[in-house]
């Protein structure tokens, strides 16, 4: 929660939250969402059921500027976009 905080989750609708400035977030499993301060990255993957096996789709970064994506603002990835979420 601290500035230059790291952090990593891969569990299913994981939510990660960045409390301190340039800080960087990985949420690698299925439904995650992630917020964050200005100047700090997340990277969301999106995933696909491909019968009956969930397979990843979509993996991307992106960082916090505040006007694109805001600050401590819930986003998640939908159809490979990042998407503002509750």
């Amino acid at each position: 929660s601290g500035d230059y905080a790291t952090n990593a989750s891969s569990g299913h609708s994981a939510k990660n939250s960045m409390d301190g400035n340039h800080s960087v977030s990985v949420d690698a499993g299925h439904g995650g969402k992630a917020k964050g301060k200005i100047g700090s990255w997340f990277c969301l993957s999106e995933w696909k059921k491909d019968g009956d096996i969930w397979k990843p789709f979509c993996v991307k970064a992106v960082q916090i500027d505040g006007k694109k994506i805001k600050e401590d603002v819930w986003y998640a990835l939908k159809n490979g976009k990042f998407v503002e979420v509750e």
